[in-house]
């Protein structure tokens, strides 16, 4: 008898490999999570009295905004050494890099997608006064959340949101409020 023709031969072939198919699925996996994408919104403003000269007078000054695997290289290297040769110090661990100058009183906004391997934000000012100014700061960015299945429908998850405040003599980095 052919076993096309009988209801249970039929039914053996066709659920089988589903029934594989399914059990298949229950098996411990070591793949990595899906993680939620993350979006940098970040807000760099320098202060009415930010990088004075000897008079006081306030003066432009340049910016640096790094994205930045691991920040141990960015956090022990000098200044001048960022400054002039940022790609060679950092080597791997450099993502991305951001460069302007502000004048005393201007904001400058960055918003884009974080790079996936991006653990930290550096930003770098090229104050007047190195010696008495924090001219570097670094911030460590939150590992980002599993992806939920509702994420493609309902955005604003994983944004990265900061306040990169140019004081006089100093960088500020604070997490704005969500």
């Amino acid at each position: 008898m052919n076993k096309w023709r009988n209801p249970t031969g039929w039914l053996c072939a066709v659920a089988m490999p589903f029934a594989l198919l399914l059990l298949s699925g229950c098996g411990s996996s070591d793949a990595l999570p899906d993680l939620e994408s993350q979006r940098l919104d970040l807000s760099v403003k320098a202060s009415d009295k930010v990088n004075p000269d000897n008079q006081k007078k306030a003066a432009p000054i340049e910016i640096r905004v790094y994205e930045l695997k691991n920040d141990a290289a960015f956090t022990t290297a000098d200044y001048w050494s960022l400054h002039d040769n940022d790609k060679s110090v950092l080597t791997d661990d450099l993502v991305r890099r951001d460069s302007f100058i502000l004048r005393p009183g201007e904001e400058k906004k960055l918003r884009r997608p974080l790079n996936a391997q991006t653990t930290a934000i550096g930003v770098l000012a090229g104050y007047r006064n190195l010696a008495k100014s924090v001219w570097r700061v670094t911030y460590t960015i939150p590992e980002a959340p599993e992806k939920a299945w509702y994420s493609n429908f309902i955005p604003g998850k994983g944004k990265v949101q900061l306040d990169a405040e140019l004081e006089q003599s100093a960088i500020v980095i604070t997490e704005r409020d969500k």
